[in-house]
């Protein structure tokens, strides 16, 4: 088959799209194997690109080989890689125990991050990873979905454990809501009847209160912090940047006592690759205590979030997204597979005006 891979992890460089790339061969009896019909750019594969995690996803499917828990040789994710975790398409082979679809059921999902990924004709993914793909929406706009959602929806509700009982009337901050996440986050928490302040730049102020933002603050100026500080304090704050321009400990004072400050940026897979397993991993349970004890000290939660392959998490976004409650943002540039290079570099240079989908079309 056909897939952009990279021999070293660096820059856009390291690229070579190959046509003598083995098709995935479906190890477990519940996998399938997907025919990629588009797939989207996430910063995430911009990280991975440069290496960001990888000492960590071996050492994890090394201990697992190892007890012999369902891992192999041959599905020990290793150079050359297949970037990409976004994406829609069509089943074309099953396992002998797959219940939940048939072949030619047309699926969306985000590919965990031991898996080889999207940027190529085929994947493979287990059935409780993927879910039938929502009926009124494109293929590229299903493929620009699943990883951002299932992010969003993680942290709320897994992390946070925010939820349609306990979430009505609370107030919400969200650190860079116009982004990705962010503005799929935005609706979620809309949907659960939570009143909004978006943190993000003043040109995307008009499109942020239309799909539910209460309030808004331009984060580039000045006295950003010194205005959340003179509103009422908040319940949540979901955080989607990382500390640029903060610290915990900063904005943990415009909480209410008993409520939740959640992070998706992490410092676990950087510890790890900078300082090594051992030395990694200690120094992140340092900063994983230290936190959780300020919080604590102060009255307020404090949570590290991440996204995990949920079909049934994709289930429940597909049906927001058919009642009309959940939209995505495309940018208005469509790229082809032959230009995930390009597409890459566009994302990385700070162009895009929403999510960055990849067309298929010479595969069809």
């Amino acid at each position: 088959m056909q897939a952009w891979i990279i021999y070293y992890y660096g820059d856009n460089q390291q690229f070579t799209l190959s046509d003598s790339v083995q098709v995935p061969i479906i190890l477990s009896p519940k996998d399938v194997l997907i025919k990629v019909l588009s797939s989207s750019i996430n910063p995430i594969d911009i990280r991975r690109r440069e290496g960001y995690g990888g000492r960590l996803i071996d050492t994890y499917q090394s201990m697992k080989n190892i007890l012999q828990l369902g891992g192999n040789q041959l599905n020990k994710l290793q150079f050359p890689l297949i970037l990409g975790r976004d994406f829609c398409g069509e089943i074309i082979r099953k396992g002998p125990k797959v219940t939940k679809f048939n072949i030619g059921d047309k699926v969306y999902g985000a590919l965990n991050v031991t898996r080889q990924g999207s940027f190529a004709q085929y994947c493979s993914a287990g059935e409780d990873e993927i879910c039938l793909k929502p009926n009124n929406i494109s293929d590229e706009e299903a493929s620009a979905l699943p990883l951002v959602s299932l992010t969003s929806w993680c942290a709320i509700r897994k992390f946070s454990g925010f939820n349609e009982e306990n979430s009505f009337g609370k107030r919400a901050l969200l650190i860079g809501a116009s982004g990705g996440v962010g503005h799929i986050a935005t609706q979620l928490l809309k949907n659960l009847g939570m009143e909004i302040t978006a943190l993000c730049r003043s040109d995307s102020f008009d499109y942020i209160r239309q799909i539910g933002a209460d309030d808004a603050v331009n984060y580039r100026q000045k006295d950003w912090f010194v205005e959340l500080s003179r509103k009422p304090k908040y319940d949540f704050i979901f955080d989607t940047v990382g500390p640029r321009y903060y610290t915990f400990e900063f904005m943990s004072s415009l909480l209410n006592r008993g409520g939740t400050f959640v992070t998706i940026v992490t410092p676990i897979f950087r510890n790890v690759d900078k300082y090594g397993l051992i030395s990694g991993l200690s120094r992140t349970a340092y900063q994983a205590t230290k936190q959780t004890l300020t919080g604590w000290s102060n009255g307020i939660n404090y949570r590290w979030a991440y996204y995990s392959a949920d079909g049934n998490v994709l289930n429940e976004i597909k049906k927001l997204v058919e009642q009309n409650k959940l939209k995505i943002k495309i940018d208005s540039n469509k790229f082809s597979f032959e230009n995930i290079p390009d597409a890459i570099s566009y994302v990385e240079n700070g162009h895009a005006k929403g999510k960055v989908v990849i067309q298929y079309s010479s595969f069809r």
